[in-house]
């Protein structure tokens, strides 16, 4: 009897296995592609492949692991001149170096200083640049700003079964990804380089080697104009809303927060130049005319005295006027390479810790001879 049950028990097992094998083979075939294409693939797999000679995009669609991303590609290229901030510095590149290899740009869209704050102090002592170049996004500082909350960040396991769920989702829902063939092809879309993540190879938007940021939604996909672009974010200064919040103080806790940072970085021997990045001169115009947004001339005192205190530079670049045109920016507040090529350049001949590392006179030369403000130096 006992016998005759088991002979039953593996029947079904083994009809059960027969009857799963068929969707099993599927799921793993769907789930190797995405891990292949990018879109899952383990965060250390991309870091090693962006080490490499050639140009590799990255930028999946699903998802965001910006943090854990930028901080393992930081801790393994140790770089001695780290950019940091939120999408606003992400054009800065490596170019900008004689030796290209000393830059890394770590910048993430939407980040806030808790998130810089976050960043910095989990990188590990070996790890920390010699020179900081700090972009402070002058919203932070005004105390009715309310910062973007991010979702815990996930392991490689995790993201493998989130992405899958949300690609099955969509798929349902009638939105497709890529199709196989450019998904195996894991070709870029704008340049031709190696493309990682469904973002990368449909659009042409993601990281560079560098860890800057190609636009692909304006310049390969198209799906962005920057005259729509401008206009949208006058409208949201008109109505006082998202990063154009009306303010007349500056925020005492990032003031603060702020502090400690430059703190933690002069115990570390790190050398800070900090910013506020440029604003459309059309944007910012109307900012300083329309007399609600007092608190970026305040902050920009406050952070004056306050990096001048530990011996460090701090730059008030929010006049776009006195680099270029509404031309030379994507939307009210990011800038085009040409226009953050300028920036550092100015930068530069301030700090000799950053003189050191570049020759401004070819730089300078880039600024007057590039045809294309938003692609001076190429993928």
């Amino acid at each position: 009897m006992w016998g005759e049950e088991q002979r039953m028990r593996n029947l079904f097992w083994g009809k059960l296995a027969l009857f799963t094998l068929p969707f099993a083979l599927v799921f793993t075939a769907f789930t190797g592609i995405l891990i292949y294409s990018g879109e899952s693939m383990p965060l250390a797999w991309v870091v090693a492949l962006q080490q490499g000679e050639g140009p590799v995009l990255y930028r999946p669609r699903y998802g965001n692991r910006d943090l854990t991303f930028k901080l393992l590609s930081t801790e393994a290229r140790r770089p001695q001149i780290l950019a940091l901030g939120s999408s606003r510095v992400l054009q800065m590149r490596a170019n900008y170096f004689v030796d290209r290899r000393v830059f890394y740009n770590a910048g993430g869209p939407a980040w806030a200083l808790g998130r810089v704050d976050t960043f910095l102090r989990a990188l590990p002592a070996a790890a920390l640049p010699r020179v900081l170049l700090l972009g402070l996004d002058q919203p932070w500082f005004n105390p009715d700003f309310e910062a973007e909350d991010f979702a815990a960040e996930v392991s490689d396991f995790e993201e493998i079964f989130l992405v899958n769920r949300s690609v099955f989702q969509d798929m349902l829902a009638g939105i497709r990804p890529p199709d196989f063939a450019q998904l195996v092809a894991r070709r870029e879309a704008g340049f031709g380089g190696l493309a990682l993540g469904m973002r990368a190879i449909s659009d042409g938007h993601g990281f560079r080697n560098d860890g800057s940021e190609q636009y692909g939604d304006f310049l390969v996909a198209g799906f962005l104009s920057p005259q729509g672009e401008r206009a949208r974010h006058l409208e949201w200064l008109r109505a006082g809303e998202r990063m154009y919040v009306a303010g007349a103080s500056v925020s005492e806790g990032a003031a603060q927060q702020l502090a400690g940072l430059l703190t933690y970085c002069q115990e570390h021997g790190v050398t800070v130049v900090g910013f506020f990045p440029p604003l459309a001169p059309t944007l910012y115009a109307e900012m300083r005319a329309g007399g609600q947004h007092t608190y970026v001339g305040a902050a920009s005192e406050r952070l004056s005295a306050l990096f001048g205190q530990f011996g460090y530079a701090f730059f008030d670049f929010s006049d776009g006027a006195a680099f270029g045109s509404d031309g030379d920016f994507f939307d009210g507040w990011h800038a085009s390479e040409r226009i953050y090529l300028q920036l550092y350049i100015a930068m530069a001949q301030a700090v000799p810790d950053l003189a050191a590392y570049s020759d401004v006179a070819a730089l300078q030369q880039a600024v007057m001879a590039t045809t294309d403000t938003f692609n001076v130096f190429g993928p």
